[in-house]
């Protein structure tokens, strides 16, 4: 078996109790489940499938289904292979609207099984719009895991399909909306930093933005819940003891590198 949108060889199933297999792509990121093909008339020409877009620069933030619409939408006009944030806000909200039609009209049903490569009764009724998914990753520290244990639902392999593709986006050309990359801010006081060695039942809002301050040198960005599930207690004091012996933020070093590397 190979990607339906990629061509890439052996895909990895995503087994789930009562629920139909899905594979998932390890190099573009689609999330399909195969079905069998239907009996064509006799003398009937087999469809077209969806033309492959891996090769295509945009096929980093969209799956190849809005890669195709995105072209196709453009004509002979240029599109960014780099989009901003309201482009590429603009382009999955355009999409899903599409999807929704899709379930109505006879038009946008045609349009839409001509561009996807996943049949429209696999995807989400209503998918995680973009703003959502981006908050998502921002409040988890870009981990892809929690990110869409926050958004999963009942559609967590088509959720985990889009969280990857704008977790690539924030990684690369929507990076200057991160907050890592926000200004840095005032360092904190070190006796308050010093009282969140032992981390408080309950934080105040002041304590919360200590905690970011010294962990990550910025005052909002993450969550409170995303930080402590990403890291654990043990590895926040530890990294608490080292910015006040040292000045290091260590965690800080983390998700940017893991930024990095994407």
């Amino acid at each position: 078996m190979t990607c339906v949108q990629c061509g890439h060889p052996h895909p990895v199933p995503i087994k789930r109790p009562l629920r139909p297999l899905r594979y998932s792509c390890r190099s573009c990121g689609a999330l399909y489940r195969p079905c069998p093909a239907l009996p064509e008339p006799p003398g009937a020409a087999p469809p077209a499938p969806p033309e492959r877009v891996a090769d295509d620069p945009l096929a980093t933030y969209l799956p190849g289904r809005m890669v195709r619409w995105v072209r196709e939408e453009a004509g002979s006009e240029p599109v960014p292979e780099a989009p901003d944030r309201a482009t590429l806000a603009g382009w999955y909200k355009d999409f899903d609207a599409l999807t929704a039609a899709a379930r109505t009209s006879p038009e946008a049903r045609a349009r839409f099984d001509r561009l996807s490569e996943i049949p429209l009764d696999q995807l989400p009724v209503k998918p995680p719009a973009f703003s959502k998914v981006c908050a998502a990753l921002h409040a988890t520290c870009y981990d892809t895991g929690l990110a869409v244990a926050r958004l999963g639902g009942q559609d967590e392999p088509l959720v985990l399909e889009r969280v990857t593709h704008l977790r690539r986006w924030l990684a690369t050309a929507g990076r200057s909306t991160t907050w890592p990359e926000a200004p840095q801010a005032a360092e904190p006081a070190r006796e308050a930093v010093e009282g969140l060695l032992t981390l408080p039942a309950s934080f105040t809002t002041e304590q919360v933005r200590t905690l970011f301050t010294a962990l990550f040198g910025v005052d909002k960005g993450p969550s409170l819940p995303g930080v402590r599930d990403r890291f654990g207690d043990e590895r926040i004091h530890r990294a608490l003891l080292t910015y006040l012996e040292t000045g290091d933020r260590p965690l800080r070093r983390l998700v940017r590198d893991e930024l990095d590397a994407l």
